[in-house]
């Protein structure tokens, strides 16, 4: 969308730039009583026509009836690499005129390419896995359409049962602080030969598409929660249960510590509670969440222990002052 596509209609200029400001990125998702909903509705109405005779056939892998019977099974190459076709809206004499530009569409693919010597360093510890060889997996079959997989399962050893894991998207980009951060810890974790019965979040391997040499995201080990911290806390949880979690981040904080490596944005919505109820910690892109860690201490030592002693108190006493839940 572009306003010089938008010829001889000054109402239907001024109404696209009424719904731009509702949909900028950073705003509050509304603008002069418009909300950002209402102008994905409208942009839909108005392309629905050519989408629909654009749109492919879905994959026959993506039949929820024949993934639930066992007979056919997504794979994470066929979710990474759609077709992909241009549009536009234009406007001549206060109409609205969708059109269809191209068959190559402006979507960035779901990569990163990574810095040679990221990527050398990386195959020293990590294993790299082809997205062609990763199945995805859904709990409900009728998602498998409209859904980016989280969950996906890979044959570790390319052989026998596989093992489900969280895929992580990187999204489009090139590497830089948080995701170096991020390869940072788990490269510590792996290299330290943390035990397991330090409850933090673990790299299983890299998701690497080898005909373009792009690397597409991580595979961390699943944990199969409940919820987060904040959930389960808000749940009234007996005594135990909490005495059991604060020792468990506890730990997991000071094993991060005694190898090197920081947690960074500690809150609770970034530790999950399993099944078992045992606490994870999880997110080590950095950054800081206002209430648990100061921005002067963000990403260190201190700013870890500071926030693990208001997860403490807030496992035990709940929130605090102006401590508010913040995704």
């Amino acid at each position: 969308m572009s306003q010089r596509f938008l010829r001889n209609s000054p109402i239907a200029t001024a109404l696209y730039l009424k719904y731009l400001r509702a949909i900028q990125p950073d705003g509050p998702g509304e603008f002069d009583g418009i909300l950002d909903e209402d102008v994905y509705s409208w942009i839909v109405g108005l392309f629905s026509p050519i989408f629909k005779r654009l749109a492919p056939d879905p994959f026959p892998s993506f039949d929820p009836d024949a993934i639930r019977g066992g007979l056919a099974t997504p794979l994470l190459s066929e979710y990474l690499f759609p077709d992909t076709f241009g549009c536009r809206l234009d406007a001549e004499d206060e109409e609205f005129i969708p059109r269809h530009t191209d068959n190559h569409g402006g979507l960035v693919p779901s990569r990163t390419w990574l810095d040679d010597g990221v990527l050398d360093e990386l195959e020293q510890w990590a294993r790299f896995f082809d997205p062609s060889d990763i199945e995805v997996y859904f709990s409900n079959p009728e998602h498998a359409l409209d859904r980016m997989p989280t969950l996906v399962k890979v044959r570790l050893d390319g052989v026998g049962q596989p093992t489900t894991c969280f895929f992580k998207s990187f999204g489009s980009g090139i590497t830089g602080g948080p995701l170096n951060r991020e390869l940072d810890v788990y490269r510590n974790i792996h290299t330290s030969g943390l035990k397991e019965d330090t409850m933090v979040g673990r790299l299983v391997g890299v998701v690497h598409e080898n005909k373009h040499d792009s690397t597409l995201g991580l595979l961390l080990r699943y944990i199969d929660h409940r919820g987060t911290l904040y959930d389960a806390v808000q749940g009234n949880p007996p005594g135990q249960l909490r005495h059991k979690w604060a020792a468990q981040i506890e730990k997991a904080v000071h094993e991060l510590h005694r190898i090197g490596s920081v947690w960074g944005d500690a809150k609770p919505e970034n530790v999950l509670v399993d099944r078992d109820d045992n606490a994870w910690i999880t997110d080590f892109e950095g950054g800081y969440t206002y209430g648990w860690v100061d921005p002067g201490v963000a990403g260190t030592v201190e700013g870890d222990l500071q926030g693990l002693q208001r997860i403490i108190r807030f496992i035990f006493d709940g929130p605090q002052g102006d401590i508010e839940r913040v995704p």
